[in-house]
Order: structure tokens, then sequence, then C-alpha cells
């Protein structure tokens, strides 16, 4: 498998959970919105653990106030965007509960098994097994500066501030079908990681 077909059948994996969620587990927008802010929340955390590995061998001040920067932006745009969806959802769906939602998508339960409550330490794992096989087994701190691991994080993070909060004002004047909500996260998410993976092969 070339590069490129690698990183194409990745990203499509990636999308994989959340639409098997929607036709097999009866997950709804409420439910893809939460499994992507947990996604992002993770992102920012490995994030950090590179930022760090690499201030401690470089110890360059310098990328220590930059990697402080990149990552105060970063969690700033986690906290508008939880905000935006925070009041987005209850702006479509009247009598919409996020208490109710966000304890129905840890309890849900497929085979008696309670999947929320495995999929978050799955996540976890996973994401962990990544940093250290494409991060600490290549010792990719030794070859790059902090913020060609935080720079993303930024980015991401401002794009995804700016799309949430155009989403809730809109919402205010007409009402988004929930399907709508759900697919337009995934293909969003789907069509941003593609693009933005194809520059490493440009």
């Amino acid at each position: 498998m070339t590069p490129k077909r690698a990183i194409l059948f990745q990203t499509l994996m990636e999308a994989l959970l959340p639409v098997l969620g929607y036709f097999y587990w009866n997950w709804d927008a409420s439910f893809i919105l939460l499994f992507y802010l947990i996604d992002w929340i993770l992102f920012w955390t490995l994030t950090l653990l590179k930022a760090r590995k690499r201030i401690q061998f470089s110890g360059n001040i310098s990328e220590k106030q930059e990697a402080g920067k990149h990552l105060g932006i970063g969690f700033l745009c986690i906290l508008s965007t939880s905000l935006a969806v925070f009041y987005l959802l209850p702006n479509i769906h009247i009598n919409f509960s996020w208490t109710e939602r966000i304890w129905a998508f840890l309890s849900y339960s497929d085979m008696g098994i309670q999947q929320g409550f495995i999929l978050i330490p799955l996540m976890i794992l996973s994401g962990y097994m990544v940093y250290k096989q494409q991060f600490l087994l290549p010792q990719l701190f030794r070859k790059y500066p902090v913020n060609y691991f935080t720079r993303e994080i930024v980015k991401q993070g401002l794009i995804l501030s700016i799309v949430s909060g155009l989403v809730l004002l809109v919402s205010g004047f007409m009402k988004f079908p929930d399907e709508a909500v759900l697919f337009g996260t995934v293909g969003g998410v789907v069509i941003y990681r593609l693009l933005n993976r194809s520059k490493l092969f440009a």
C-alpha cells in the first residue's frame, strides 16, 4: 500500500466509528459531537506531551514560550467550540438536555456492554500507542522544533471555533435537521484531515 493510500485508508477508518454509531448503535448528533470533542481534547493532550518532550530535549526557552502560546490558544479554542456546541443543539431541539445526553453517551449499552465507558479508555490507549510508535520510537523530538508539533492545534482550533460559531449563529434563525449536523460534522472532519494529510506528500 502506498503512503497516499495508507493516509486515505486511515482517514476513512477514523470516520467509520461515528458512521457505525449512527447506523447501528443509535447515535445522534449529540453523540457524534461529544465523540469529536473527546477526540480533540485527546489530541491537545498528546500535543502537550510532544511539546514537553521536545522542550526537555532542547532546553530552549523560546520554544517553551512558543509552545505555551500555541497550547493556550488551542485550549481557548476547545472552550469556545465546546460552548458553541453546548448551545447549538438546544437551539435545534426543544427540551434538549445535555446532562441526559452525556449520561446516555457514557452508559449506552449494546450486548450488555456500556460502550461509553469502554470507548473513552480505548481512545486514550490508541492515542498513546500512536504517540509512542510515531513520536517516541522514531525520536521526532530530536529532529523538529516545537512548533512542528504545536501549530496544528492552533490552526485546527481556530477553524473549528469559527465554523462552530457560524453554525450556532445560523441555528438561531433556522433549524438544522439532526442528520445535517451529524453528517456535516463527519464530512467536514474527513475533508479537513484528507487535505491536511495530503500536504505530507505534495
